[in-house]
């Protein structure tokens, strides 16, 4: 990967990028970008694209099942959340749960 830098160069006490140009004696100076480095920036923006498009999408859903089971968009999207939360844990309180079945067994076997 090159080493060059983007950068900006300026003349007196420019204090922001908008201010660059605005006398004539202050310019900003890039260097040219590769045909590789305007396929990346493309794909980041394609990507961005399909990800705001996919989230649009999640919130049509949201609306149309939270209506289905008549209850609020937000306490639906509560719920998902906790349960993405828990997946991203490795459904921790699956395994939990299934330690206590077996030890409430296990204490209602004594006590039998």
């Amino acid at each position: 990967m090159p080493t060059d830098t983007y950068t900006i160069e300026t003349r007196g006490s420019a204090r922001s990028i908008s201010d660059i140009g605005t006398t004539g004696s202050e310019f900003a100076s890039f260097r040219a970008l590769s045909e590789q480095d305007r396929q990346a920036i493309t794909a980041i923006i394609e990507s961005k694209y399909r990800i705001k498009l996919a989230q649009d999408q999640a919130k049509e859903d949201l609306k149309a099942v939270a209506e289905k089971l008549a209850i609020k968009s937000s306490e639906l999207n509560r719920i998902v959340k906790l349960a993405m939360q828990e997946r991203e844990r490795g459904n921790v309180l699956v395994h939990e749960r299934a330690l206590i079945e077996v030890a409430e067994q296990v204490f209602l076997g004594f006590r039998g």
